[in-house]
């Protein structure tokens, strides 16, 4: 099945679960994605999410939290980094800098969890807040939350969700639940356990089955000048605000805030936009070498091109002279800032 019938393959199945589906959409939807897919080549495109990056202080410590806690296996590493374009821009100011990464696998999902450890460059250690702009949100999809969370809760930084424990979010419609937490190192991640019956192929000895990450934002609608304009995601629903118990499992009861459902390209997972209002937060825009950053990687084809229109939109690129860099892998790769200070790694193998 090539790029375009898997994706949308994919967007049909998954809107007829949600109940988005509607004749006129598959339609409109249909022709979308073949005029996208005709004109992709020639602009540049998104083909598939890759890594969510962590930036820690110690890389065998959170190799251990992710492994004994959360049962990731180890794919890559623990090895010296070359190929990364965030290695390359902390290189260009400091050029003693080095670094280490491990690769992370996760069960039934894609998407990569990558752990880096900079050295020889001075990092602004953060703690990450999930309501920040810039802040990545990485859920975890589990079938028995309680036992999830029996096996980290005296070894995370904090539970963020006001019970201290896991909440139904999604009552009276299922029985979604799910609970809020920051790893070791202060990274956001959830447990989900889904209220309606999951389709999965991995084994039920994995408690862990499906992950995602998703991304705060200080504006949704802007954010998606980049996210869909240029990388492609496609909105699997309107923005819209998020209930009470929603809120408590975010630890953040008087806050308001909306969230969005998106496709990226190549993914079998959506991601969610996230938007707080009436709380006080702080854009992230992070040096790469600093504990706390994250990052996400994804792989594009025609980077020269997806450069053009990321210049012509405005946005800024943190790699050297602003243009695509040599891999040791023969990869070529920019280091793009989102309009919410991510720094999102396009990587054309």
């Amino acid at each position: 099945m090539n790029q375009l019938a898997f994706t949308k393959s994919f967007l049909f199945k998954y809107m007829f679960r949600s109940g988005y589906l509607l004749l006129p959409a598959i339609v409109g939807l249909s022709i979308f994605l073949n005029a996208s897919w005709a004109q992709a080549p020639a602009q540049g495109r998104m083909l598939r999410p890759l890594l969510l990056t962590h930036v820690v202080e110690n890389l065998e410590s959170s190799i251990d939290f992710y492994r004994q806690g959360l049962q990731f296996e180890v794919a890559e590493g623990p090895a010296r980094l070359t190929s990364s374009a965030l290695l390359q821009k902390v290189v260009a100011e400091t050029p003693a800098a080095q670094a280490r990464y491990a690769i992370m696998s996760i069960p039934g999902s894609a998407l990569s969890l990558q752990l880096i450890e900079f050295e020889g460059a001075e990092g602004r250690p953060f703690q990450q807040r999930l309501y920040d702009p810039g802040v990545t949100r990485f859920s975890i999809q589990v079938r028995d939350i309680d036992l999830a969370f029996e096996r980290v809760k005296d070894t995370v930084m904090s539970v963020d969700t006001i019970s201290a424990g896991p909440v139904y979010t999604q009552r009276p419609r299922n029985n979604t639940r799910a609970v809020m937490l920051r790893d070791p190192d202060g990274f956001v991640f959830e447990f989900v356990q889904s209220g309606n019956p999951i389709q999965t192929e991995v084994p039920e000895s994995s408690n862990i089955y499906d992950a995602r990450s998703s991304l705060a934002l200080e504006n949704i609608e802007r954010a998606m000048e980049f996210y869909g304009e240029i990388l492609g995601f496609v909105a699997t629903r309107e923005p819209g605000y998020v209930n009470d118990a929603v809120l408590a499992l975010e630890g953040t009861p008087r806050a308001r805030a909306r969230n969005m459902g998106t496709m990226p390209p190549g993914s079998a997972n959506p991601w969610f936009f996230w938007e707080f209002r009436d709380i006080v937060r702080t854009k992230r825009s992070p040096d790469p070498q600093d504990p706390g950053a994250s990052a996400i990687t994804l792989q594009v084809e025609n980077i020269e091109a997806l450069v053009n229109r990321i210049h012509e939109a405005g946005h800024i690129i943190e790699t050297p002279e602003g243009q695509p860099v040599r891999l040791d892998n023969n990869s070529e790769a920019i280091l793009v800032r989102s309009p919410d200070g991510l720094l999102v790694e396009l990587v054309e193998f």
